[in-house]
């Protein structure tokens, strides 16, 4: 087991996958493999060679890999990008794990069994596709509002998927009219943009705090810092915040489970992580 990335060095997957085998007892590792573009797919023809359980894949190999693999998922197909490649017997298939993460982190992390019927998803890029894929797939959510600086690409995820879902995706931009109408009956906001990662830790996609209600819920997947700006600002008005460690660990945890078959103790993949803050 491994992940493949360019670059690969920061990846914080192989401390929470070894974390796990190792508190499982099993007979194995996982390995960090720096990946450069043109080379994909040499490296999972080498998935089927060294008959390897599978590979996480990372950036920016998750669309380039779905020509190399035999099948792929229904998530992974929704959301346009594989993050995860399970080998059995030499038929690959790539899946898209991130579905999984955020929504199980929004459930027992967040505590939210009944998702909103109104959620708000901050950006337009990868992430953003699997987190709104993942809302919008919910039965009890009807309307997602995609907010992202640049207008027209909120609006063309928006078509792609109000074209998969059949629900209700509504885009619009980042200023603060926008945003406070998004907000102000929605119950749950995603954010999926980079800003407040580090090493940016002062950034945040918010554009004044008056915009946040206290009844509404964040969920951050940025989880480096483990405390986002954003974060400070929803729970100064008194809203909770979730980080996205949880989301990391969960996304990784469902990988690990297609490989393995056994759901590896979360807990520990956690504090592996955590281990690398300190």
């Amino acid at each position: 087991m491994g992940v493949i990335g360019d670059p690969i060095a920061h990846s914080f997957s192989p401390d929470m996958h070894n974390a796990a085998i190792e508190a499982l007892g099993l007979d194995g590792c996982y390995v960090a493999y720096h990946v450069l573009p043109d080379r994909v797919g040499e490296a999972i023809a080498g998935v089927r060679g060294f008959g390897l359980l599978g590979l996480n894949v990372t950036i920016p190999h998750k669309l380039a890999v779905m020509e190399h693999v035999d099948r792929i998922s229904e998530e992974a197909l929704a959301v346009g990008a594989v993050n995860t490649i399970h080998n059995e017997n030499g038929e690959l298939t790539g899946y898209n794990t991130d579905v999984f993460g955020v929504l199980t982190a929004i459930e027992r992390v967040a505590g939210i069994t009944t998702l909103p019927s109104k959620c708000v998803v901050l950006g337009a890029g990868g992430a953003a596709r699997a987190v709104t894929y993942g809302l919008a797939s919910r039965p009890e959510v009807e309307t997602v509002v995609l907010l992202n600086r640049t207008t027209e690409r909120a609006e063309a995820l928006a078509t792609d998927m109000e074209k998969i879902t059949g629900k209700a995706i509504c885009p619009g931009g980042m200023d603060v009219e926008e945003q406070r109408t998004a907000f102000s009956d929605a119950g749950l906001v995603v954010n999926t943009t980079s800003l407040g990662m580090y090493p940016n830790v002062d950034a945040s996609p918010l554009s004044a705090p008056s915009v946040i209600h206290p009844d509404l819920v964040l969920y951050d997947t940025v989880f480096n810092p483990l405390n986002t700006v954003l974060m400070g600002q929803f729970q100064s008005v008194g809203a909770k915040a979730y980080g996205g460690l949880d989301m990391l660990v969960f996304q990784g945890a469902r990988s690990f489970e297609l490989w393995t078959g056994t759901f590896p103790p979360t807990d520990v993949m956690k504090q592996a992580v955590i281990g690398r803050f300190s």
